[in-house]
């Protein structure tokens, strides 16, 4: 009898586990960040991942079912409101305990936008600049899971999230966390190795998406063609940015999937340009564990096959 009243006990106790592991429900705004969640929640549950699509992080618009899933989760994790700007409405039938916005930690490092500085236009007063450049929400760089020292402190607090959430399974997410974080340290070693050759290399962004990378790597400052993502390429700044790039004898162009070809087309000519896309959320890798190394090596792959 008590060899029966002890085995009931024990399965009760694995049947409560179980479901305790499957009704954590942790959901994640974008790709890379989504990544690391998935690597300290490898073995105890799948994250689920919200902006699934090639669109931008910036202004997607979220669908009933992404609302529920938003108001059903246990946590939901985003870079800030004012990076997925989409979801503003959204957050605020969220729970504080359950939202964890990235820049809210204290010790990350984050940018402020670099201010668009090519040579002494920049402060000319002109009608097209005040147009163009009046972007209330650009103040800081919010790209900064490009720094993988930021992708450390990141992981290290989401984890003790999750076991605050989720004690059962503390020792499985410390564990998790550890491998993590010397594949992360190991990742940040081999991409500095690949970029040592060209510290001084001068290059070209279309949009100033890259400062993360760029500072962590210890490149030297780009030529800045657009201030921010979305910012109209004006005809001052094309003549500028030419310019520019040709003064310096630049032959690296990078630039993300908001310029359009003919964009591209209009800056390189008369100019001998290497240019290469950078995709910095990874949009075409499957999402998962190693989505945000695959995305990180692709960057650096890039930078220097541009940079040769």
């Amino acid at each position: 009898m008590k060899k029966r009243l002890l085995l009931s006990f024990i399965l009760l106790l694995t049947i409560k586990s179980v479901i305790a592991q499957s009704a954590l429900s942790v959901v994640v705004s974008i790709k890379p960040i989504h990544s690391i969640v998935t690597a300290l929640m490898s073995g105890i549950a799948e994250p689920q991942l919200l902006l699934k699509s090639s669109n931008s992080a910036h202004t997607f618009h979220l669908k009933p079912s992404q609302v529920r899933m938003l108001t059903n989760a246990d946590l939901v994790i985003i870079i800030s409101e004012d990076f997925e700007s989409g979801l503003r409405k959204a957050i605020k039938n969220i729970e504080s305990d359950s939202l964890f916005q990235i820049t809210s930690l204290n010790n990350l490092n984050i940018h402020r936008s670099r201010s668009e500085i090519l040579n002494s236009k920049e402060n000319e007063e002109t009608d097209e600049h005040k147009e163009t450049d009046e972007h209330d929400e650009n103040i800081y760089d919010l790209h900064l899971w490009l720094d993988i020292n930021n992708t450390k402190l990141i992981a290290e607090h989401i984890n003790k999230l999750l076991i605050k959430i989720d004690p059962i399974n503390e020792d499985k997410y410390n564990n998790n966390f550890l491998e993590l974080t010397f594949d992360l340290e190991e990742l940040k070693i081999d991409l500095r190795k690949q970029m040592a050759p060209f510290l001084t290399s001068q290059f070209a962004v279309f949009s100033d998406t890259t400062q993360y990378f760029d500072k962590s790597m210890n490149l030297t400052r780009p030529i800045i063609i657009t201030p921010y993502h979305g910012a109209r390429l004006s005809i001052i700044r094309t003549l500028v940015a030419k310019k520019a790039m040709s003064d310096l004898n630049v032959s690296c162009l990078l630039y993300g999937q908001e310029a359009k070809p003919n964009q591209i087309n209009v800056l390189s000519e008369g100019l001998s340009l290497k240019t290469f896309e950078i995709d910095i959320l990874g949009t075409k890798y499957p999402a998962g564990p190693d989505q945000y190394f695959n995305l990180m090596k692709r960057i650096s792959s890039q930078f220097a096959s541009c940079l040769k």
